[in-house]
């Protein structure tokens, strides 16, 4: 047996244990063809085992198979678009009524992180939002997710210089609002990871929120946004908690609960009947408000017995949709139509 021959059936085998990497089914269908290649370049090449170029690009490029037979490109975009609407619309309210406040002109003087003429430097998370958008509108994709991604490592970074120099702050928190920024940040990830093709997808989306922020808001705070002083000598509405988003009673814990557990479940059936892009950018959109929930229940150092078992079961509730959602064999539809087509696998 020539040494050539010795050598690939050493190497053979290291090729194979590399496309591991690759899911099962696309294994079955291209792993010879694949293997036949790279031992040909090996042969061409003198080489006795994988170049370390190749171990590394077969790793990659296995794991993003799998990532896109679970997440679908179509996925990740529906869920971009839609990230990148809600984050704009939350960002921009979020600036306007707590970094901002133009009805009030004097209340950033009381600021704990001061920016100038604004109360923190959650605005630079904001105008990142804005030319986000902006760039989705004139259709440069690339830009825009990249703002996106800065999005959210400018809101983490804030989120650790508050963490490190307001450790005492346990349930009302010095501005930015912890959890309003962790939604933020998970927003901006999904908004960078897809690409937001869908541009009245965004808008729409935007505006939905922008308007359901600003009316609720106003239904439950608007008595509040005159200067009335307290006795501490702040303008009534300035009070930090009442103006987060969150925590001022826009989206309670319990509300968030309901609403990703009725998201999760729209997705197992979308699953099921054979939409699974549909269901996986469900699945995907919902997680940044899973973070931020947990971060909500996370704010107080006192928490019951009781309150832990339904946050126990609640999350294996959701790990359980969302596993449905990403896995369950679609039905078989008897017209055979696309979307109805079930996995073969």
């Amino acid at each position: 047996m020539s040494t050539m021959h010795v050598e690939q059936g050493t190497l053979e085998p290291s090729y194979r244990r590399l496309l591991r990497w690759y899911p099962r089914r696309w294994r079955r269908q291209n792993e010879d063809a694949l293997i036949g290649t790279l031992l040909d370049v090996a042969e061409s090449e003198g080489r006795n085992r994988p170049r370390r170029s190749e171990v590394v690009d077969l790793a990659v490029n296995g794991i993003g198979t799998r990532v896109a037979a679970v997440l679908p490109a179509t996925a990740r975009d529906q869920a971009a678009s839609f990230a990148l609407g809600t984050g704009l619309a939350w960002s921009l309210v979020y600036f306007i009524v707590q970094d901002w406040m133009p009805w009030n002109p004097k209340a950033h003087n009381y600021a704990l992180n001061p920016m100038g003429p604004f109360n923190s430097p959650g605005v630079i998370v904001t105008a990142l939002w804005v030319l986000a958008g902006v760039f989705v509108l004139f259709g440069r994709h690339l830009p825009a997710r990249l703002s996106a991604l800065a999005s959210s490592v400018v809101a983490l970074v804030l989120l650790a210089v508050q963490a490190a120099s307001s450790p005492e702050y346990v349930v009302v928190y010095p501005s930015p609002d912890r959890v309003t920024f962790v939604l933020l940040v998970g927003l901006g990830l999904i908004a960078a990871v897809g690409t937001p093709r869908r541009h009245w997808t965004t808008v729409l989306t935007a505006g939905g929120w922008g308007l359901a922020l600003s009316a609720g808001l106003l239904l439950m705070h608007g008595r509040d946004m005159t200067s009335i002083p307290l006795a501490a000598g702040l303008p009534s509405w300035y009070d930090f908690f009442n103006r987060y988003l969150w925590s001022g009673g826009l989206l309670t814990t319990g509300v968030v609960w309901i609403l990703v557990s009725a998201l999760l479940a729209t997705a197992v059936v979308s699953r099921w009947r054979g939409h699974r892009a549909n269901a996986a950018a469900l699945v995907v959109s919902v997680m940044p408000w899973v973070a931020a929930t947990v971060t909500n229940s996370m704010r107080f150092h006192a928490v019951g017995a009781s309150s832990i078992l339904i946050n126990l079961v609640m999350a294996a509730t959701w790990i359980a949709l969302a596993t449905a959602a990403l896995t369950l064999h679609p039905k078989a539809f008897a017209n055979g139509d696309a979307r109805g087509t079930p996995n073969p696998a």
